[in-house]
């Protein structure tokens, strides 16, 4: 009788690990998460902590979940939808469950000074085209505050301001 007893249990366990890999096949079917995320949104779901233990091993000898993968794609996607300067990115990486190591590695791959620069200037350039009854010193002020809440420096989002603001080449 304890056998069948001790089966149940073995079948059950074996259940709920495959319902566990079926839910962690459809959150990636979305977009890269990291073990962080995966832990979290399993705990969410009521998964027991040995389950999710299992299920992330299992997602991560098959490559399914990748810190790595995930910084680059979200990286990029934030570049591509919207533009971040890199303090913010770092943060967010972090946030994430990014390693900080990784998280400088994949930035560093991912943006250049020169982009960053392009960057922080095309937004300068947007937000101030939608001041138009403010004073230089106003647009000045209040660009600068949208930059660096966007995470640019207050260095480069100040030098690029001033050039558009008060070179009139």
């Amino acid at each position: 009788m304890n056998n069948s007893s001790d089966e149940n249990k073995e079948t059950s366990k074996e259940e709920k690990l495959q319902e566990a890999r079926n839910y962690l096949k459809r959150l990636l079917k979305y977009r890269p998460r990291t073990e962080q995320e995966v832990w979290e949104r399993m705990e969410e779901k009521g998964y027991s902590p040995d389950v999710i233990e299992e299920t992330v091993d299992w997602g991560l000898e098959g490559d399914l979940i990748d810190d790595r993968l995930f910084a680059q794609y979200f990286v990029e996607d934030r570049l591509e939808n919207k533009p971040k300067g890199r303090s913010v990115l770092y943060k967010e990486l972090l946030e994430h469950g990014v390693d900080s190591e990784l998280a400088n590695e994949v930035l560093d791959e991912k943006i250049s000074v020169e982009a960053e620069q392009e960057r922080c200037r095309k937004l300068a350039e947007k937000r101030l085209a939608s001041y138009h009854g403010d004073d230089v010193k106003a647009k000045y002020r209040k660009t600068l505050g949208f930059l660096q809440r966007r995470g640019f420096s207050k260095g480069l989002a100040g030098s690029i301001l001033k050039e558009l603001l008060f070179n009139d080449d």
